[in-house]
């Protein structure tokens, strides 16, 4: 039986890697699942009182001296505890390292400008809150503060779940793609035959 050369090499070498790719999915699924773990693990943990910045650290609350030598805030977009959308106000600061500061959340653009009192304080201050890794350019992390000076709101806090686990979805996806080849393969070869 003559069967068509160039689709079957295709198929071929296309089948076998689309199951690839869904058995990799399915390993990096087992992956971020014990990531999330660990991560809700860390969350749950008490206030650490620090002076260094690691990725061990990520979603742990941590209390750390900042100095904030530019004391302009930048607006991004963010949401309160009540999980409402707004800005969150973000401050360049240092503490062992470039970080940003979430001081607060507003429903206005311009929250930043309505503030009660100067912020930030003048010299190093201490800032409790959530620490995570920044996506994206600028500082490697963002310390969520747990206050917020008036009128702001504190940010909602960041949490493990918000992080999305769509690996076996993927896979599911991988698998469904290979069967789909060698079913249209082999209809391919149907009426390849039939037309011979």
């Amino acid at each position: 039986m003559r069967l068509p050369l160039l689709p079957t090499l295709m198929v071929a070498v296309m089948v076998p890697v689309m199951i690839g790719l869904g058995f990799w999915q399915l390993h990096r699924a087992e992956w971020k699942a014990d990531l999330l773990a660990r991560l809700e693990a860390q969350a749950k943990l008490p206030v650490l009182e620090t002076s260094s910045l690691s990725d061990d650290l990520e979603f742990r609350r941590v209390r750390l001296m900042v100095e904030c030598a530019d004391p302009s805030a930048k607006g991004r977009s963010g949401k309160n505890a009540a999980g409402k959308v707004g800005f969150s106000m973000l401050l360049l600061c240092d503490a062992a390292g470039p970080i940003l500061v979430d001081s607060g959340w507003s429903d206005r653009p311009d929250g930043w400008t309505k503030l009660a009192a100067p912020w930030p304080p003048k010299g190093a201050f201490a800032v409790t809150g959530t620490l995570v890794r920044t996506g994206g350019e600028g500082p490697r992390y963002t310390l969520v503060s747990e206050a917020a000076p008036a009128p702001l709101e504190p940010s909602a806090p960041p949490s493990p779940e918000d992080i999305p686990n769509n690996h076996m979805a993927y896979a599911v996806q991988w698998f469904a793609f290979a069967a789909t080849l060698g079913i249209i393969y082999a209809v391919y070869v149907s009426r390849f035959r039939r037309g011979k």
